[in-house]
């Protein structure tokens, strides 16, 4: 008895999702960049004070778009996922601590990076499926 196998092709990485990667790893680096100056490009009104908890942070998030961009493979979107949820994490825990602002328009400022993260984490899931 012959058996029909059909080849499945290969998952091509979206171009979402690569972008998606490159986002966060130059977002992150942003981050960390603020964790050693305190601003970056003078996003914040006011400059924040130098801190290397805002750095690992900015890490984190870099760290999520890297394994997004070296593998195709569920682990490495997992692993995605886990770095940018830890980002968003990272964020309370500044604000929590005092190290970033929780009032005003930096406070806004913050809050909007923090959505959009959870939403590349969101893009993630819904691209699922398209990892091997």
């Amino acid at each position: 008895m012959e058996q029909n196998s059909v080849a499945k092709p290969p998952n091509r990485r979206s171009t979402g999702v690569i972008v998606v990667g490159i986002f966060a790893v130059i977002a992150g680096l942003g981050e960390v960049v603020v964790g050693f100056t305190g601003n970056y490009l003078g996003i914040l009104s006011n400059s924040m004070t130098p801190s290397f908890s805002t750095g690992v942070v900015g890490l984190f998030y870099s760290l999520g778009g890297f394994f997004l961009l070296i593998t195709r493979m569920k682990w490495g979107a997992v692993l995605a996922i886990s770095f940018i949820g830890a980002e968003i994490l990272g964020r309370i825990y500044l604000i929590a601590i005092g190290i970033a602002p929780g009032k005003g328009f930096d406070a806004v400022k913050i809050l909007v990076g923090g959505l959009i993260a959870l939403g590349l984490i969101i893009y993630i899931l819904f691209k699922w499926r398209s990892f091997d």
